[in-house]
């Protein structure tokens, strides 16, 4: 199985795992003149056995992750680390651009008609934010084409 693959598979149990826990809750409890649509004990057992497989899913995953290169001196882990970190800087700085623009909760003039100035160098602020969103990019699309050129362990 590929990576990719894998990830996949995990994405499809995580997703029938939540689908589990919904029903489990909507059958705990019926009128007392009613039955339960499902029987909890079946779904908790089903839950149980996906639950397995995804962890042992998310094993496999994180052993090829920090086993296989990403580049030279790099492991999959660690490009994924750096790439989860250019997503939060990106996200930071279309924070900042939003609060120096009045981020749609003020205007430019509050209700006591104070007027704000922006203190942040927008288009430095833009052009930092477009830099490190075409790395997070580019580093995306690496981490994906290896993960269909990347055997599971």
């Amino acid at each position: 199985m590929l990576l990719a693959e894998a990830l996949f598979k995990k994405a499809v149990l995580k997703k029938e795992l939540e689908t589990l826990e919904q029903r489990m809750g909507e059958s705990a409890r019926v009128p007392h003149d009613e039955e339960p649509i499902d029987d909890y004990l079946v779904l908790l057992g089903s839950y149980l056995e996906k639950e397995g497989e995804l962890l042992d899913m998310n094993l496999r995953i994180q052993t090829t992750n920090i086993s296989t290169a990403f580049r030279e001196g790099e492991t999959i882990s660690q490009a994924i680390n750096r790439r989860d970190s250019l997503k939060r800087i990106v996200s930071m700085y279309n924070k900042l651009l939003s609060a120096a623009t009045g981020g749609g909760s003020r205007g430019i003039f509050s209700s006591r008609d104070v007027k704000y100035k922006r203190v942040v160098d927008m288009d430095k602020t833009r052009a930092d934010m477009s830099n490190a969103a075409m790395q997070y990019r580019e580093l995306d699309v690496k981490l994906q084409q290896l993960n269909w050129n990347t055997e599971l362990l």
